[in-house]
C-alpha cells in the first residue's frame, strides 16, 4: 500500500514539473533580461560618477583659484 501511494505521488509530482527545454528557454530569457538591465546600469553608472567627477574637479578649480 505504501509503495503504491508513493508511486502515486511521485508520478503527481514529475508530471508536474517543468520541462529542460522550458528551463533552458525560461533561463535564456533570463540571462537576456539581465544582460540588457546591467548593460544600461553599467551605462547610467558612468555617465553619473563621470559628471560628479566634473562637478567635483570644476568645484576644486574655482577653490584652487
Amino acid at each position: 500500500m505504501k509503495k503504491y501511494l508513493f508511486l502515486i505521488l511521485c508520478s503527481l509530482f514529475f508530471s508536474s514539473c517543468a520541462t529542460w527545454t522550458g528551463i533552458k528557454q525560461d533561463s535564456s530569457t533570463a540571462w537576456e533580461v539581465i544582460k540588457d538591465l546591467s548593460s544600461q546600469t553599467w551605462e547610467e553608472t558612468k555617465d553619473t560618477s563621470s559628471s560628479i567627477y566634473n562637478g567635483t574637479k570644476e568645484k576644486t578649480d574655482e577653490l584652487m583659484k
